[in-house]
């Protein structure tokens, strides 16, 4: 499948650099539906002066989720013909604004019961519409830039917007209402210096290549999600029953506790997630996400109401910690050209909102029944049965991880870093060209291809043994590349893949040139695999998800080869290979 990917750099290998303020906004916009939605931080919305009845409790309950599940619609279905949120500058404007100005009136309760409704109901229409486009244009931002840059800044945001709402918590009176009313303007701005022109240019090229190959449909990219989006909106329902078995009742002390809790379960999730291998995936989630829930649903078995407080806290965390790691998947999902950026996103955030949704409608209707001790056990033990039904129905599904292609857009600077690395990303850009153009031919093509990497990967593995032969007593191997088993023969294969793919044609000069590097450097037989992938252009996640490493592992033969070559940055590496 051709796709696009925005070019790296070589800032993966120069250590951490600071994160600019505006570069973490999606925090205020997570910190603001957590303090006004999922959590008392902020106050209690308004629930009408009327009698209290089912239809009154799904209006002022579902209605501002339910706005945002029918504007995601919308962008879905609309985006085809309308182009992103993020085409239109007026959006960029007003999103914030609607979200921001329409907060407060959610916590106003007026006498008349009509008009409260009405207020109430304009509120929440705006709300919705204004929190759905920004969650879809941060989803469009995190697409663009490079896969380490955003595996590393949402995190921090999602870290940082639980620290928010724990220092909102601890405010009184109409303070914390003016401080979440503040957070959508907040994200607003971070939004508007973020999106630069290249951000822009990126986003559409994206887009173009993701139309090219759904024909411009909705239902394309919606099938694409398969039972992946039917296991989000399902465990999504789940986590809304759980938070609701606690009331209203978690505030305080208790909720603080809660969110701490919260920042230390996506920090840890975060951090197992991003070092290791083919772990951004939707199951690696529920491998966490479904035993924190059932030790909740278990306490509530256990012990009645008393246990609710520890399934609320199994639901915060698994919100936190899920929104995370689907903000990163919904990024992959578009990178590996699925869909467009803000197809990928509207979808996504359309099966969480709906699985809030859903699973608010079904407390409110079973609530009579469930909240009884009796009650409490049986809806418990009918979360778990679907929990792990959920997740064993996932395992093995594909489309849980997603092999992101790594293709540089033309002509295009690194979002998010500097323009000094324009060259480095043109010279990735010539690397991927080839097989581009490879699998654009016909049949004939493809044939001739398979043909060549027979010979070519002939070739390497005499060359492999020969090399291996000659330096085996010179070559150190450390206990990394001795329990992975890999083999000259096996790096030297990934060099014949490449040359069999470059037009149908050998070209076995840039193999050539590797191995003679390899040699002369007395690189390992890992290093020599990585050396091959970062002489392709490919990033660090790329190696990472590619050899089956750690983050930390392939960083460090990463740094061993700059090293050993003499090289200090990706471009010093390419041109090295390309002399």
């Amino acid at each position: 499948m051709n796709s696009l990917h925005i070019c790296r750099t070589s800032h993966e290998y120069k250590g951490h650099e600071w994160l600019p303020l505006r570069q973490l906004g999606w925090a205020f916009l997570l910190a603001w539906v957590f303090c006004v939605f999922y959590t008392n931080a902020a106050g209690t919305l308004s629930e009408g002066t009327g009698p209290t009845s089912v239809p009154a409790l799904l209006f002022y309950l579902m209605l501002p989720v339910g706005a945002s599940v029918a504007t995601l619609a919308g962008i879905v279905i609309a985006e085809p013909r309308f182009g992103a949120p993020t085409s239109r500058c007026a959006l960029l404007v007003a999103a914030p604004i609607l979200a921001a100005v329409s907060t407060p009136l959610m916590f106003v309760t007026l006498p008349h019961p009509v008009a409260n409704a009405v207020l109430f109901g304009a509120a929440s229409l705006a709300t919705g519409l204004g929190s759905a486009l920004l969650w879809v244009m941060w989803g469009e931002y995190y697409a663009v830039i490079p896969r380490d840059r955003s595996e590393l800044l949402v995190p921090v945001s999602a870290v940082s917007a639980a620290i928010i709402v724990l220092l909102v918590s601890a405010m009184d009176g109409w303070v914390p209402i003016a401080v979440a009313s503040a957070l959508p303007l907040l994200s607003g701005l971070c939004f508007w210096l973020v999106w630069t022109p290249e951000a822009a240019r990126a986003e559409s090229a994206l887009a173009s290549g993701a139309r090219s190959e759904t024909d411009a449909t909705a239902r394309r990219p919606l099938a694409g999600l398969g039972r992946t989006g039917f296991g989000i909106l399902v465990v999504f329902a789940i986590v809304s029953i759980a938070g609701m078995t606690g009331g209203d009742s978690t505030c305080g002390a208790p909720l603080q506790a809660i969110l701490v809790f919260s920042a230390l379960m996506m920090a840890v999730v975060a951090i197992m997630a991003v070092s290791g291998p083919r772990r951004i995936s939707l199951f690696f989630l529920y491998r966490w996400l479904c035993p924190t829930l059932v030790i909740g649903f278990a306490a509530v078995i256990l012990f009645g109401r008393e246990g609710a407080l520890v399934a609320t806290a199994a639901s915060l965390g698994g919100r936190f910690t899920f929104c995370l790691i689907a903000q990163i998947y919904f990024a992959n999902y578009a990178r590996a050209g699925r869909a467009t950026p803000a197809q990928a996103s509207s979808l996504g955030w359309l099966f969480v909102h709906a699985g809030d949704l859903i699973g608010g409608i079904v407390w409110i209707l079973a609530e009579p029944a469930a909240t009884t001790p009796e009650g409490l056990v049986w809806t418990s033990v009918a979360c778990i049965v679907v929990l792990v039904t959920i997740t064993m129905a996932l395992m093995g599904n594909a489309s849980t991880f997603l092999q992101v292609p790594e293709r540089t857009l033309p002509d295009e600077t690194p979002i998010g870093h500097g323009a000094a690395d324009s060259n480095d990303a043109a010279t990735a850009r010539r690397a991927e060209d080839a097989p581009s153009s490879s699998g654009s031919t016909g049949n004939g093509g493809v044939t001739q291809a398979h043909e060549t990497e027979s010979e070519a990967a002939a070739i390497a593995s005499n060359a492999a043994a020969e090399l291996a032969a000659s330096d085996a007593a010179t070559v150190p191997t450390d206990s990394a590349d001795a329990a992975n088993a890999f083999n000259t023969a096996g790096a030297f294969s990934t060099i014949a893949h490449v040359e069999a793919n470059t037009n149908g044609a050998k070209e076995p000069d840039p193999a050539k040139r590797i191995r003679e590097l390899a040699r002369s450097a007395s690189l390992t037989p890992r290093e020599t695999e990585v050396f091959t992938l970062l002489a392709q252009g490919r990033s660090i996640p790329y190696i990472r998800d590619e050899l089956i490493i750690s983050r930390e592992t392939a960083a460090t033969h990463a740094k061993h080869i700059y090293t050993k070559l003499g090289v200090h940055s990706r471009q010093e590496l390419i041109d090295l290979v390309q002399q």
